[in-house]
């Protein structure tokens, strides 16, 4: 997040930004993130709003806990070329493998409704029989109750 330097000030003649709202861009509390190791003293990027040099920090407080300002802008160079193929081609075999799975997915997907929909033609065909079978039984039981019956 841009801040200032401990040698820096800042002034609002300084700041080219006429028409940005400031009530919006108001820094919250922030420490100084020890972890970060970036040149940022060779970068010439500075804030829009504040018109300073980067400083690595992180957000404690406050709704935008871990917010950057709005300057985006590289701090490292271009990758050689090489590395570049490389990555380009990483992300292509990424991409294949992916589309793979959801052609495998959707092959699943398709062979798992064919067999849902033999297995509903099958459980109607066995409810059928044993709606017979019941029907066959009813009749047996009460012909043989007849039998005894006389």
């Amino acid at each position: 997040m841009p801040s200032w330097n401990d040698e820096e000030t800042s002034s609002e003649e300084d700041c080219q930004v006429v028409s940005m709202d400031m009530g919006l861009m108001e820094e919250p509390d922030t420490i100084v993130e020890p972890l970060f190791c970036g040149q940022l003293e060779l970068a010439q990027a500075k804030c829009i709003l504040h018109q300073m040099r980067p400083i690595k920090r992180v957000a404690y407080e406050g709704i935008e806990n871990g917010v950057n300002c709005d300057v985006v802008e590289w701090v490292d160079g271009p990758w050689p070329p090489v590395l570049q193929r490389c990555l380009s081609k990483l992300w292509e075999m990424f991409h294949e493998q992916n589309c793979g799975r959801i052609l495998d997915k959707e092959k699943f997907e398709k062979e798992l409704a064919k067999l849902k929909c033999e297995h509903e033609r099958e459980l109607a065909k066995l409810k059928m029989e044993n709606d017979k079978l019941c029907i066959e039984y009813t009749k047996l039981v009460d012909d043989v109750s007849k039998m005894f019956d006389w």
